[in-house]
């Protein structure tokens, strides 16, 4: 073989594997992705603020979206909103049902933290661990419109249900919880948390004092606190860069080929309905 068209033979086959490298790279999610997954909540707050002697649970929803920056730590944002209310009783023991005041709101936080897992460090990193439990702490701020509203015995002889004051507001919060995960596959997890909010406001349920028969007003405790449980689920963009610790590669193996098996059958039987109708 001339040594001219040897020579052209290797440049054609240097350029083809260039382009080719060229056109993975061009399809590549781009490396901000890696690590990176959103999940939708739903659930339920429970506040325990003032006006909580009843009807303390509301309904919550939210998303949050997670940035894994290595194998044990990930950061967060979140936003969870929906509406919270509460009843005072008057505290009349021959009618316990006698209330004071009440009040419901809607409300929207936004927080930015970190979560934390402590067995990838105890254990070893494994993505494909089945319950892997996390700790959360994050800050950020809540938005609240609050409305308060005498009750059946408030004292002062006003209508039940007649509107006393309203108040509306943002406020700093601080807050912190648990969570864990169920691990589906490598793209889908199922999640449960529960994180106490810590706002530094006391008019998230409109109230802030109170009056005595005679008159006399009654400074309320600072700062309206409250739980949130919800259930998650959530979707991974792209797998992160870490590797499992080598003890894992067995069980990892095991249940990527469970998974493959399963589709496979999937797949299998959908295509034999096919035929069948036909």
């Amino acid at each position: 073989m001339p040594l001219s068209l040897r020579y052209f033979i290797i440049l054609i086959v240097l350029l083809s594997t260039t382009l080719a490298e060229s056109e993975a790279q061009r399809r590549r999610k781009p490396r901000i992705w890696e690590g990176f997954s959103v999940s939708g909540r739903a659930g339920a707050n429970y506040f325990y603020g003032d006006l909580v002697d009843d009807g303390r649970t509301h309904i919550s929803l939210g998303f949050n979206a997670d940035k894994e920056i290595n194998t044990f730590l990930a950061l967060r944002a979140s936003i969870m909103t929906g509406k919270m209310s509460g009843k005072q009783l008057a505290g009349d023991k021959t009618d316990p049902d006698l209330i004071y005041a009440y009040f419901d709101n809607f409300y929207t936080e936004f927080n930015v933290g970190a979560t934390f897992r402590p067995l990838n460090v105890l254990l070893g990193y494994f993505k494909q661990r089945s319950f892997n439990p996390y700790v959360i702490g994050q800050a950020g701020m809540v938005y609240y419109g609050a409305s308060e509203y005498y009750g059946n015995e408030n004292y002062q002889g006003i209508p039940d249900g007649t509107l006393w004051r309203e108040k509306n507001g943002i406020s700093p919060t601080i807050a912190g919880g648990l969570g864990l995960s169920y691990w589906i596959n490598s793209q889908w997890s199922i999640n449960i948390e529960g994180i106490g909010t810590l706002p530094f406001s006391d008019e998230l349920d409109g109230h802030s004092e109170w009056f005595l028969p005679d008159g006399t007003a009654v400074q309320t405790d600072a700062n309206d606190f409250y739980y949130t449980t919800t259930i998650g689920i959530t979707f991974l963009i792209d797998d992160n860069r870490w590797k499992n610790e080598p003890k894992y590669n067995r069980k990892a193996y095991l249940k990527t080929r469970s998974q493959y098996r399963s589709s496979s059958k999937k797949n299998l039987k959908s295509i034999s309905k096919k035929r069948r109708r036909r």
